[in-house]
């Protein structure tokens, strides 16, 4: 399967299953089919079952119980102040400038109190979701798991419950180019990611140092420079 495809296939699945569950199939309380008959289901591998299934938890519709599978949790998305799942958003560029403006407001201010609190395990996290994503981009897999895994450890660095909660419901599907078909092999693209790779290094060296202005502004200009590149990406 197409590593771009990936992203698409798995918001379709989890938009899919979210409609179900919340016309009550299966109700709450039961249990849903294991990860092998999912993917015989939608056709699909493991890696979309397990992405489709995160946005599912994040949006509080499932739980994991240990040994037993997953179930569901509520046939209620949660939400925040009636914001849609971003599953439900359209592709067109307006709605990325959207995301990348609500996430700027909170992660500019997230990387400050991360480097601010956090403690050195979570410097850590925030250093392996860094090389996961170097990583990715050198043997050429996809990426968006590990750029938000990067935001996510960052969230979690604040030890603000509100902020990590915030990233969590966001979801994966926040890293915008999971909405758009780039070429993944061009070198518009690939300089992209290289870009970010180095963007992230920046926030991360800030964060490490507890230099929370200097991370404030690297995050900035990370998340302003994704809304020029995506305006760029985006007319070929």
């Amino acid at each position: 399967m197409s590593t771009k495809h990936k992203p698409r296939l798995a918001a379709g699945m989890e938009q899919d299953l979210r409609k179900k569950i919340v016309a009550g199939q299966p109700p709450v309380g039961e249990r849903l089919p294991s990860e092998r008959v999912l993917c015989e289901t939608y056709g699909v591998s493991r890696t979309v079952v397990r992405e489709a299934i995160a946005g599912l938890r994040a949006a509080g519709l499932i739980e994991s119980r240990q040994g037993s599978g997953l179930y569901v949790k509520s046939d209620k998305p949660s939400s925040l102040n009636g914001l849609p799942s971003l599953s439900d958003m359209s592709n067109e560029i307006i709605a990325i400038v959207d995301t990348l403006e609500l996430r700027a407001a909170v992660e500019i201010e997230a990387a400050f109190l991360a480097a601010t609190r956090a403690s050195p395990g979570q410097v850590e996290k925030i250093r392996t979701c860094q090389k996961n994503y170097s990583d990715a981009l050198s043997n050429g897999t996809e990426t968006e798991g590990a750029d938000f895994d990067f935001h996510q450890a960052i969230a979690d660095a604040t030890n603000n419950p509100a902020y990590k909660a915030f990233m969590e419901y966001l979801g994966r599907q926040t890293i915008p180019r999971s909405k758009l078909g780039f070429v993944p092999d061009s070198k518009a693209y690939q300089s992209y990611l290289v870009d970010l790779r180095a963007e992230h290094e920046e926030i991360l060296l800030a964060i490490e140092r507890h230099a929370a202005e200097e991370a404030r502004q690297a995050m900035r200009a990370h998340l302003v420079g994704s809304l020029e590149r995506y305006r760029a990406l985006s007319r070929g």
